[in-house]
């Protein structure tokens, strides 16, 4: 599947799902994708190659960056 990315960017939400941790759902075009930190990053990378705008995906990075896990299991 080709996904065009110079589509316009959707933040959706950031999600902590057991066993994965954060995950960003990302709306792009009339699509939705999941991204775990490291496909996050990625993406950004493959964007930015192609020149295109990042400020979506670099403001949930941040935030997935900016959480700290609240309960720990014992």
């Amino acid at each position: 599947m080709i996904v065009d990315l110079s589509e316009k960017t959707i933040l959706g939400g950031i999600y902590n799902l057991p066993g994965e941790g954060f995950v960003v759902e990302l709306h792009h075009g009339s699509a939705t994708y999941l991204f775990d930190k490291q496909g996050l990053q990625h993406r950004i990378l493959k964007k930015k190659e192609q020149g295109l705008d990042v400020t979506v995906e670099e403001t949930a990075l941040q935030r997935i960056n900016s959480f700290n896990p609240t309960f720990v299991a014992w």
